[in-house]
């Protein structure tokens, strides 16, 4: 017990232990998955990479200066903005704003473990429409 109360009192000594996340797994993320994040080790997914493209409607493309710029909502109203590299879900990309869609590119792999690409488009329907 005086051995606690000299650690509080005194802190901690400077050969203490710290835990180093760069490189190593994360010691709380079961070890049993299909499929590990994506990202570096001890990344955090973080913005638009916790929604899907299929959890977003595109409600409106504005061609700007710097380029096209789509806005999107999820199901509580929320809007973003998306643009050409916008990283979208966990692993998607905005490849492209063209006339009426955003085209999304999305890692996948496949049972074998291979690498593929699958191809998602977003488009703008008469509901997301700008009224006249």
């Amino acid at each position: 017990m005086a051995a606690i109360e000299k650690l509080l009192k005194e802190g901690a000594p400077a050969s203490s232990f710290v835990y180093q996340r760069e490189g190593r797994p994360d010691p709380f993320f079961p070890f049993l998955t299909q499929h590990p994040q994506k990202g570096d080790v001890g990344s955090e997914l973080n913005g638009m990479q916790h929604l899907e493209p299929g959890q977003l409607r595109l409600v409106a493309i504005v061609h700007t200066a710097k380029g096209p710029v789509a806005m999107v909502q999820d199901s509580a109203g929320i809007g973003y903005t998306l643009r050409r590299g916008s990283r979208i879900g966990r692993n998607g990309v905005v490849t492209n704003i063209v006339g009426n869609k955003v085209i999304i590119r999305q890692e996948a792999f496949s049972p074998t473990k291979e690498k593929q690409y699958r191809t998602t488009e977003m488009v703008l329907t008469k509901d997301g429409d700008k009224q006249p």
